[in-house]
């Protein structure tokens, strides 16, 4: 497990970031700012992050 994966506890199991499906957030977040990254195999929310600066380069 490198530092960039994440660890998903349904599937009990790291995933890659890359692996990672990106989807919009759950609440008020900006989703042209905020993303969340889930499992490609369960789907469950592994982590929030902030996209904007991806975005302009």
């Amino acid at each position: 497990m490198s530092d960039d994966d994440l660890y998903c506890e349904t599937c009990e199991r790291s995933v890659p970031r890359e692996a990672a499906i990106r989807s919009e957030t759950i609440a008020d977040l900006d989703p042209t700012k905020w993303q969340a990254l889930c499992c490609p195999d369960c789907g469950r929310k592994l982590k929030t992050v902030f996209v904007a600066r991806e975005r302009l380069e």
